[in-house]
């Protein structure tokens, strides 16, 4: 858990689960993706979701 919460910090708490994971395998820290996930749900860390606005409806303007 420390070494998932160092490696986050350390990237400006903008990496997901799959860049933690890269980058603690760079560093030879041998852990699993599934793992790495699981451990960052648990410390409640999150990737920035970056992205278009979903828009699920439109509304109609009336004349």
């Amino acid at each position: 858990m420390p070494h998932v919460e160092q490696v986050w910090q350390a990237n400006m708490q903008v990496y997901g689960v799959d860049k933690v994971w890269k980058q603690m395998n760079r560093e030879v820290i041998v852990a699993a993706r599934c793992t790495v996930e699981r451990l960052m749900r648990r410390l409640g860390l999150r990737g920035v979701m970056r992205g278009k606005v979903v828009r699920t409806s439109r509304l109609r303007m009336s004349d």
